[in-house]
């Protein structure tokens, strides 16, 4: 039995992720404020992408965009990730 994948964006995301994701088999849940709210107000579960990403400007290398390709920047992220777990312990 396969397991479906979920994920969450915002409307900014919705014409370019929204459709590599599909094709991957992940369901994109796009998260809109209501359109009686003015202002800011805050969306479902979008602090703790915003706390992770927070955590990484800790990481020198990873405050700028250093890296020539893709998958080194990835990595570097997998990394920083890595290192906090471990000095959480």
């Amino acid at each position: 039995m396969r397991k479906c994948k979920k994920t969450t964006s915002d409307g900014a995301y919705r014409k370019t992720f929204e459709k590599e994701a599909k094709s991957c088999g992940i369901v994109v849940e796009i998260t809109q404020k209501p359109e009686s709210q003015q202002g800011f107000v805050p969306q479902k579960d979008r602090w703790q992408v915003e706390r992770s990403f927070a955590w990484l400007n800790f990481y020198r290398r990873l405050s700028k965009d250093y890296e020539k390709k893709a998958i080194n920047s990835e990595i570097m992220i997998k990394l920083a990730f890595i290192s906090m777990i471990l000095n959480h312990f």
